[in-house]
């Protein structure tokens, strides 16, 4: 439990949502989700359209406030105090915001600075994140002329500039081949090794492959949350039944309940 000075008084977990709400205009996108996640832990975020996956990451990463509810981050109150939750986080979006007009190395140096890495450790920080991308040898190369696979590894090393312990990925393999996705798919497993990951995708084999907990979210709402086999017993699903099955059984009746939103809500 929280203590009352705003931060946890155990070791609990990295990210903890509680009864968090969020609405745009007459449509909930987050109605009452809680859930947790553990250092070390990869959940995996799924649900149909409009389900309110995107803005439940924008709501963690501290982009969007909530209506109602409490977010913690590493212990700390992220509504209360959203910038130094903020230090804690790196946040992959859909598309991440990238300046086609500068290089790689450019790039993130400046975001770098605008994360408050010291300026005496720029250069190591940029060469820390590219070799942890696998994006070296892209350094020097415009961002505008990467392709979508490499692209996708810079906003990688941007959400990782700042050491993060949380670490909120948005359809990360969104446009990646097959050798992309195996790649990005390593790292994840390299990366949560010391983090909390939360990582949302309508890729379910892909999803598989790292999570070892999923959240369902159906129409705002949390539908299901559990490891795989744990769903598929709640949902009386066969052990070998797929997590495609397992995704129809926990938001079946209720995809287009809470579609619409902000800024295309996924």
């Amino acid at each position: 439990m929280p203590a009352r000075d705003g931060a946890y008084t155990d070791d609990g977990p990295l990210i903890r949502l509680e009864q968090v709400e969020k609405s745009f205009g007459a449509t909930r996108a987050l109605d009452r989700v809680s859930f947790a996640v553990q250092r070390g832990e990869v959940v995996g975020l799924v649900g149909p359209n409009g389900a309110g996956k995107t803005t439940a990451l924008r709501v963690l990463s501290g982009f969007l406030r909530p209506d109602g509810g409490a977010v913690w981050v590493d212990g700390i109150d992220a509504v209360a105090r959203r910038r130094e939750a903020a230090t804690r986080i790196g946040y992959l979006p859909e598309g991440p915001p990238l300046y086609p007009e500068l290089r790689v190395e450019e790039h993130l140096r400046f975001r770098a600075r605008l994360k408050g890495v010291p300026r005496r450790e720029l250069a190591a920080r940029v060469d820390e994140v590219l070799e942890r991308v696998s994006a070296t040898d892209r350094r020097r190369v415009l961002i505008g002329r990467l392709s979508r696979g490499y692209r996708q590894r810079i906003g990688l090393a941007d959400a990782l500039l700042g050491r993060p312990d949380v670490l909120l990925l948005d359809e990360p393999t969104s446009g990646l081949d097959p050798a992309q996705v195996r790649d990005l798919r390593k790292l994840v497993v390299e990366l949560a090794g010391d983090r909390a990951v939360v990582l949302s995708s309508h890729a379910l084999a892909e999803l598989e492959a790292v999570a070892a907990r999923l959240v369902v979210l159906a129409a705002g709402r949390v539908a299901g949350d559990g490891r795989p086999d744990e769903l598929r017993t709640r949902f009386g699903l066969e052990p070998g039944a797929s997590l495609e099955e397992v995704f129809l059984a926990a938001t079946e009746g209720r995809a287009g309940e809470g579609e619409g939103g902000e800024g295309g809500e996924a």
